[in-house]
């Protein structure tokens, strides 16, 4: 018997009772996900488990390339349109048996990017942004409306928006007070949490908060968090108020240089107040807010006679119709841009109708329709 015959004759115990090989696992790549956001875009890929992954740069044209391992497809879309600053399409390939191959096709040449894994669901981000910051090249960089969320599941690309919801007032300025002691920022705030409600549960719409309780934030604040949520709507309560007590009804502004509507000075000059930085009104960001704001000012302009329309037909109060001014807290968003005043708190039958619940509720109501009907009416357009 020779020697590898000894060998094998030896080890055949070990091999007979040995655990058979651990078959290869592969992770599905399951959803895709993307946000177009105003100073980056970030593509998610959501997977079974945790997966490894190669990126390299590719020129002409630029592109990244991204190899998951060990990774396989389920049934999801293999082309995914973007078509935003950063990124033009997104391309899913079954590259070799356990390799995915994801390809983001970019829209320049010039671009930075950072790459990441989560947990918890698992999943990998990618994010493509500018290699330097110009806010004025930025701005004056011609941009579609409006920066959305979308999300791709098998063949479907649903767009999923962002709205800002913005009550105004808070902690150390309690904005109007009414004859009774009611004040503007507990009336916003509690309209406000009820609108984010609506379109949450019933328009399955991403919302944020500028503020969910009762603390100050600088006016120009309001709208750098807008900005870094990548909003497409941002909308700021308010409840009115003036020297004429019988004064009454609601009114939705724009941001304009341009007064336009009765009032429109005084209302401006009010909420205008509270600036809460020194060089809120400087020259060189007065200018940047204007260019940015003059890009959505028809947008805003319309989403105003939307909300201002629904919530005439859920209150019934006077209808003072839509107006424009320059606001302070609406000039800096890169976005529509509106401002609604819900009533007059200084008008002692209307403070009385705003501290009710119900009624509330009603003005939320109008204001939920008002945003719904005009991302309705944006969508149709899209799809002509």
């Amino acid at each position: 018997m020779n020697k590898i015959s000894k060998i094998l004759i030896l080890l055949a115990p070990l091999l007979l009772f040995a655990p058979p090989a651990k078959a290869y696992q592969d992770y599905g790549v399951e959803k895709v996900r993307f946000h177009s956001y105003l100073t980056y875009t970030r593509v998610v890929l959501e997977v079974s488990g945790e997966v490894g992954y190669i990126i390299r740069d590719l020129t002409n044209p630029p592109r990244l390339l991204i190899n998951l391992y060990p990774a396989k497809l389920t049934s999801l879309e293999r082309k995914i349109d973007i078509r935003d600053r950063f990124v033009q399409r997104l391309r899913l390939s079954q590259d070799s048996e356990h390799v995915t191959r994801v390809v983001l096709d970019l829209m320049n040449s010039e671009y930075t990017y950072d790459i990441f894994s989560l947990k918890s669901p698992h999943r990998l981000v990618i994010e493509v942004k500018s290699p330097r910051e110009d806010p004025i090249a930025d701005l004056l960089k011609p941009r579609e409306f409006p920066y959305s969320s979308s999300e791709s599941v098998s063949e479907e690309n649903l767009r999923v928006y962002k709205v800002i919801l913005d009550p105004g007032h808070g902690g150390e300025d309690p904005g109007a007070i009414g004859s009774t002691g009611l004040k503007e920022k507990e009336v916003s705030l509690a309209v406000a949490l009820e609108v984010a409600n609506l379109l949450k549960d019933e328009a399955g719409i991403d919302v944020y908060l500028t503020r969910t309780d009762d603390r100050f934030i600088p006016l120009d604040q309001r709208t750098e968090m807008a900005n870094q949520w990548g909003g497409d709507l941002f909308v700021s309560i308010h409840a009115n108020a003036a020297f004429n007590r019988k004064a009454s009804g609601i009114e939705t502004f724009f941001n304009s240089r341009y007064l336009y509507g009765e009032g429109a000075a005084e209302v401006a000059a009010r909420e205008n107040a509270p600036l809460g930085d020194d060089d809120v009104s400087g020259e060189v960001k007065a200018i940047l807010w204007d260019l940015m704001q003059d890009r959505y000012r028809d947008e805003s302009n319309e989403l105003s006679h939307f909300v201002q329309r629904k919530l005439y037909q859920a209150t019934y109060l006077e209808d003072r119709g839509v107006k424009s001014a320059g606001f302070y807290v609406l000039r800096g968003a890169a976005m529509p841009a509106i401002l609604v005043e819900i009533g007059f708190i200084s008008n002692p039958w209307e403070e009385q109708k705003l501290r009710k619940e119900e009624f509330r509720k009603k003005i939320a109501l109008g204001i939920f329709r008002g945003i719904k009907d005009y991302l309705e009416s944006y969508n149709e357009r899209l799809s002509r």
